[in-house]
């Protein structure tokens, strides 16, 4: 947040003029989408496992922390030499589409921590398991590719998915 709060305090005319690109907005408001629906999500342990473990805790601290690191290569935490967002995706892209492959991963064995591969094929359901599916290609395609109109448009059908499947998967915390 406070890196987006850099963002807004150069486009309100502070500092030199910063370009901004669709790739790089649409995969960060995925990000914060995603962390959103991550902490609604994690709001079920305490009815799936009221004595925590230090193992399911420290798994959801690197979770979190995963989910936290691919903010940080979107958001510069220097402006020197950042004029174009675009480009500066382009540039950690390589770092940005990995930790994505990374965290889906958390998210897998997140869901099967929550109840075995039952709840991943029937609770999570296919929104949820055809995102974890999907994202393989996608980070492969876009470590390699320089397209902005590629990162553009992933980055936004991402965004709209990760807000849509929490919506349908998960409306309300009850079981």
């Amino acid at each position: 947040l406070v890196g987006v709060g850099g963002i807004v305090d150069r486009l309100s005319g502070h500092g030199a003029q910063l370009r901004t690109s669709l790739a790089h907005a649409s995969w960060l408001g995925m990000i914060f989408a995603w962390m959103i629906m991550f902490w609604w999500w994690e709001f079920r342990w305490a009815e799936l496992e009221p004595e925590w473990t230090m193992g399911l805790y420290l798994f959801l601290v690197v979770y979190a922390t995963g989910l936290f690191l691919l903010a940080v290569v979107l958001v510069p935490t220097s402006w020197d030499g950042v004029a174009d967002l675009g480009e500066y995706f382009l540039r950690r892209r390589a770092w940005f589409y990995t930790l994505l492959l990374v965290v889906t991963v958390l998210d897998v064995i997140d869901g099967y921590l929550k109840g075995g591969w039952d709840y991943v094929v029937n609770a999570a359901g296919p929104v949820i398991w055809v995102f974890w599916i999907a994202t393989l290609p996608v980070a492969v395609i876009g470590i390699r590719s320089r397209s902005r109109r590629y990162h553009a448009v992933a980055g936004t059908v991402f965004l709209v998915w990760q807000v849509l499947s929490g919506i349908i998967t998960l409306p309300h915390l009850g079981f």
